[in-house]
Formats: structure tokens, C-alpha cells, sequence
């Protein structure tokens, strides 16, 4: 059955797939994989409640299980409660913490979060293990431009579209605000500079 099920996912057959599971987790509910591959299919119809809860049954009988605390991660953040998949992205990288992917889910629990410098962090931390990784590279520029980091916004978002020439449009969105932003606090900071020069020429020499 539990074969029959993993082909119906494999086909898109997702109904009769969630049909099936149920069935073998009710006749065998110390089934991991039975747990596992519903919270999988609930979570692929877009019935994320259901799924966390398949995923906490897949839990309860290992907790040491990376896919199932990633997956359980991603279908909270579908349901925009991000503190707790925040906090299930947190568990996977304890068992795996060279997960790219990992580290890249969790900046954007943290940059939904409103925590600029902790979502850079794990941005940061997803394109060193993957450093062709353009999805993680536009997120950290995108996190940088909201934290007015300019400079390195445009750095990493014009390296995101080198990787990735789709991710243009994206970045277009937002890029010209920060070139602008970042060349008036070029032209303020030579515009000081030039104040302080003519009046420290006014100075009068001191004996």
C-alpha cells in the first residue's frame, strides 16, 4: 500500500494518494513513513493544518528526522506562522546544519520576522555551503536593501541575476531605489566633507 501511495504522489494523483495513507496509518500508525508521506500529500493539496499534525504523528515516533522537521517547517510558513517554522527549520539544522536550503527558509522566517540582521545571517550562511545558490543571494540582497545596507544590496542582487538572469525582474523592483539612496548619501557625505574643509580654512592661525 505504502508503494502504491509513493507512485500516486510520483503521478500527481494526490486524492487518492491522501486515501491510501490514511488507511495504512490507521492500520499501522507506528509507521513513519505512512505519517511522513501524508503530511507530504496533505501539505502538496494545500491542507497545511492537516499536514502538521501528519507530521507531528511522523515525530512522535522519530524526532531525529531532518525531512520531517524541514517539511513540517515549510507548511507552517505557508500558513504565515513563522515564529514556529522558524523554529522547525531551527530543529532540522541541529541534525543537518550544511543545508543550504535550511539556512535560506530560515532567513525568511527571520526577514518576516522583522529581524533584518538574523534573516543576513542565514542568508549568508546558505551561500557559503552553496555559493551558486541566486535564490538565497537575491534574498540576502533583498534583506540588506530593507536594511538600507545599499552597497551590498546591489552587490549581491546584481550577483543573484548573474546566477540567474530571471531573477531581473525582481531586482528591478527595488534596485534603482537603492542606487539612488546610496549616491545621495555619497553626494551628503562629500557635501560635509566640503564644509568642514572651508571652515577649517577660515580658522585663523593661532599663536
Amino acid at each position: 500500500m505504502l508503494h502504491e501511495a509513493l507512485n500516486l504522489l510520483e503521478e500527481g494523483v494526490i486524492e487518492r494518494a491522501i486515501e491510501v495513507l490514511k488507511e495504512i496509518v490507521k492500520e499501522r500508525p507506528d509507521l513513519i513513513e505512512g505519517w511522513y508521506n501524508l503530511g507530504y500529500a496533505l501539505a502538496e493539496k494545500g491542507d497545511y493544518e492537516e499536514a502538521v499534525k501528519a507530521y507531528d504523528e511522523a515525530l512522535a515516533i522519530d524526532n531525529f528526522i531532518f525531512e520531517i522537521w524541514f517539511n513540517k517547517g515549510a507548511a507552517l510558513y505557508a500558513m504565515r506562522d513563522f515564529e514556529a517554522a522558524r523554529d522547525c527549520y531551527e530543529e532540522a539544522l541541529e541534525i543537518n546544519p550544511d543545508d543550504a536550503e535550511a539556512w535560506n527558509n530560515i532567513g525568511n522566517c527571520h526577514s518576516r520576522l522583522a529581524d533584518g540582521e538574523a534573516a543576513i545571517e542565514a542568508y549568508t550562511r546558505a551561500v557559503a555551503l552553496k555559493p551558486d545558490y541566486a535564490e538565497a543571494f537575491y534574498n540576502k540582497a533583498n534583506a540588506h536593501f530593507i536594511e538600507e545596507q545599499d552597497e551590498r544590496a546591489i552587490t549581491y542582487a546584481e550577483l543573484a541575476v548573474k546566477l540567474n538572469p530571471e531573477l531581473d525582474k525582481m531586482v528591478s523592483q527595488w534596485i534603482n531605489v537603492a542606487r539612488n539612496r546610496l549616491e545621495s548619501r555619497r553626494e551628503d557625505a562629500e557635501y560635509k566633507k566640503r564644509q568642514l574643509e572651508r571652515s577649517s580654512a577660515k580658522q585663523p592661525d593661532q599663536d
